[in-house]
């Protein structure tokens, strides 16, 4: 195994001990096993033998951003290798940029650069803002067809007053600095993506907000990034927004979230009647041009001949749709999950419902043909030819015709998915349909949506991140499951299954106790539970403490909200009310003039939220955080699972859960002054013993049963 180098080690010895000295701390052992851990993983790089990745599980109070920065900084600039940092939250990348990262280079002296790198999404779009502009004079829809975008009156203020600040100079067109909440009808008429974007070949692209950030991250020796935008990267094969993968040391922080968001981005969908709205578009789009060009011009052949495939094309959808509405007419209700007046139908693993497609033109070369058009008329855009058409107008058609195709881009993939089975693709398959199947029959194809996606992302990062990155280390509070990381490097696809595994700062005995309340019960009888969890609140109501109550459902959270007598139910901020970072503010206003506080929220409310001190005084467990039963990708997982004689409960169910408690339970202590409760209402914990083994990975609090 490859040593530290004598040089580098001696810059992080000394790079820690500045850093802690000029902020008058005192070195904590698990730091700085993490700091020794991080570099002794980066050593490793062109090692042939052991490949430089490895995970480390950092508990709550390790200091772990400080930790992998100072155990990675100086042996990437040593290697002139960029570090990037990514992560799940936006309040961690805040921390990064605005708190982590000064406070070292303020407390070291190491001169390094640095910047936070987005998506094209999180920037203003300055054809997008003037197309909005214009519809806001004439009348006139953003998009045509399908992608109609009709703003209210709201929306035109803001795009408005929007406008006017960009012009004047008073915002730079980051989305992330908007100082008041926008409708996402805004976000998305003055942003793009990476498919409708012209790029440098568009008029604007000296003044474009993100490509004016971009420059700066390509010579960025520290980069904070979050996980969509390197899967997005990935999925362009990796090197495209961020540096070469070959040449980039990698820090996964809030590495548990990882495999959500890869499977997330690598999941295809379409709606029937959105693909065939983007047939109209691309139809018209393609009227305009026939002609246009000389019979000779290399793009005059696909443009004759696209008109019958793209007729073809509709009518391979429709009868698709048809045929799986059928099928969909003949199952039990019970064969469907529902979610938001919807109904969701899950393949099983043998089930196939193929697309007819003999006597048409393969779909796969009707989009070769739409790409080559959409390829030319942004050549047009780059290198304008008047006598065909003008800047503006190729821009237009153009712009039209990338995001028409978007929408068309996943149906190959998505009828190859359903027209085989998937016991050896891996994939989980499914179909909405936008009514509820138990008060209304079916009878819109086009209302039909299709989805696949992989049941874990192991084999679509094996190649395309691990097997082509310098190096990376993969860190999170809660990553392993009893002690062991081969549950992450499975279903992630990394070889390496060792890791670290260091004790946070806290001291869980004397500053939290862990309550199974005397009103505690069996999760599974909805209402009784319900009636449980509001008389609980109601006994704290005289405690005068902030309270974060955790559920798994809104449905859950809504029933309880009901049944609140009044004088808690004022005291009560439920998630969703209003924008997350007003609730908050809302919370704290009330802590801080020593009033009652109680925050209801779900899921993403137990990871990533910091509520310190007083904030939270206790933190309630409603029910045990498993994922719901009808979970397309997770039901398609143990069905797998079982299908191979494993134990898809304790493989795959029980881990999660382990991890989304221990994250729950997490926000209770944030600082080592930080006291209080953690108040379980999910009776299993102690009562079955999968929930008594769920229960020794949880931190050694003073354990209290009613």
């Amino acid at each position: 195994m490859t040593a530290i180098s004598a040089s580098t080690k001696q810059s992080i010895q000394l790079l820690y001990s500045d850093f802690l000295e000029a902020k008058q701390l005192k070195p904590r052992l698990g730091q700085k096993q993490m700091i020794a851990e991080v570099a002794r993983i980066l050593s490793r790089i062109g090692d042939r033998d052991s490949a430089p990745i490895g995970f480390i599980e950092a508990g709550t109070g390790t200091g772990k951003t400080l930790a992998y920065l100072i155990g990675a900084l100086p042996d990437a600039m040593e290697r002139e290798m960029p570090l990037v940092i990514s992560t799940a939250t936006v309040s961690l990348q805040t921390q990064l940029i605005e708190k982590d990262i000064p406070e070292l280079i303020d407390s070291t002296g190491l001169m390094f650069s640095f910047a936070l790198a987005k998506g094209r999404r999180r920037y203003l779009c300055p054809v997008r803002l003037e197309a909005a502009l214009e519809t806001l004079t004439d009348g006139q829809a953003v998009y045509p067809d399908e992608l109609t975008l009709v703003l209210d009156s709201d929306d035109k203020d803001v795009v408005s007053d929007l406008a006017k600040a960009w012009a004047e100079g008073r915002w730079v067109g980051d989305m992330d600095q908007i100082p008041q909440v926008i409708s996402d009808s805004v976000k998305t008429a003055i942003t793009t993506d990476h498919r409708r974007c012209q790029g440098r070949s568009c008029r604007h692209f000296k003044v474009c907000p993100y490509f004016n950030e971009r420059d700066s991250w390509l010579d960025a020796d520290l980069l904070v990034i979050n996980h969509d935008l390197l899967m997005s990267d990935l999925k362009l094969g990796g090197g495209v927004i961020l540096p070469p993968l070959e040449r980039l040391i990698l820090i996964v922080d809030e590495a548990h979230q990882l495999a959500s968001v890869a499977s997330d981005q690598f999941t295809a969908h379409c709606r029937i009647a959105q693909s065939l709205g983007a047939i109209k578009t691309i139809e018209r789009v393609i009227s305009t041009l026939q002609g246009m060009p000389p019979a000779d011009h290399r793009i005059a052949n696909d443009l004759s001949r696209l008109p019958e495939p793209l007729e073809g094309f509709g009518h391979i959808l429709a009868n698709w749709g048809k045929s799986c509405l059928e099928k969909l007419e003949n199952l039990p209700d019970t064969a469907f999950a529902f979610q938001n007046g919807g109904s969701r139908y899950r393949l099983q693993l043998s089930e196939c419902f193929p697309a007819t497609t003999d006597g048409f033109e393969s779909v796969t070369t009707t989009l070769s043909r739409i790409q080559k058009v959409r390829d030319w008329l942004k050549s047009l855009v780059s290198q304008s030819d008047p006598d065909l058409m003008s800047e503006t107008d190729a821009e237009l058609l153009s712009e039209q015709i990338s995001m028409a195709l978007g929408r068309l881009e996943a149906i190959p993939e998505l009828i190859a998915a359903f027209s085989n089975d998937a016991t050896q693709s891996g994939d989980a398959r499914w179909l909405r349909v936008g009514q509820d199947v138990r008060y209304a029959t079916p009878d819109d194809p086009t209302d039909l949506e299709f989805w696949v996606s992989p049941m874990e992302p192991a084999d679509a990062l094996a190649d395309a991140l691990w097997g082509k990155i310098g190096a990376c280390v993969l860190t999170s509070a809660t990553l392993a499951h009893r002690g062991e990381f081969e549950i992450p490097a499975g279903t992630l696809g990394i070889p390496i299954k060792s890791g670290l595994i260091v004790d946070g700062a806290f001291h869980y005995q004397s500053q939290g106790r862990l309550v199974i309340s005397k009103f505690s019960g069996d999760p599974r009888e909805d209402q009784s539970h319900a009636e449980r969890i509001a008389r609980y609140l109601d006994t704290r109501i005289e405690e005068n403490i902030g309270i974060l109550v955790l559920f798994t459902s809104w449905r859950l959270c809504f029933q309880v909200e009901e049944l609140l007598e009044e004088a808690v139910r004022k005291v009560t901020l439920v998630q969703g009310q209003k924008p997350l970072a007003l609730l908050l503010q809302a919370h704290e206003k009330r802590r801080n003039e020593g009033k009652m506080s109680i925050i209801f929220g779900l899921q993403s409310m137990a990871e990533g939220l910091d509520l310190p001190g007083d904030l939270a005084n206790e933190v309630v467990i409603t029910r045990l955080p498993f994922q719901p039963p009808d979970d397309p990708r997770e039901a398609t997982l143990a069905e797998y699972l079982k299908s191979q004689g494993r134990d898809p409960f304790n493989e795959l169910s029980l881990p999660a859960a382990t991890i989304r408690l221990r994250q729950a339970v997490g926000r209770l202590i944030r600082s080592e002054t930080d006291t209080g409760q953690v108040t379980i209402l999910d009776r299993r914990l102690v009562n079955t013993r999968w929930g008594q083994s769920l229960l020794k990975e949880l931190p050694a609090f003073q354990f209290i049963e009613e």
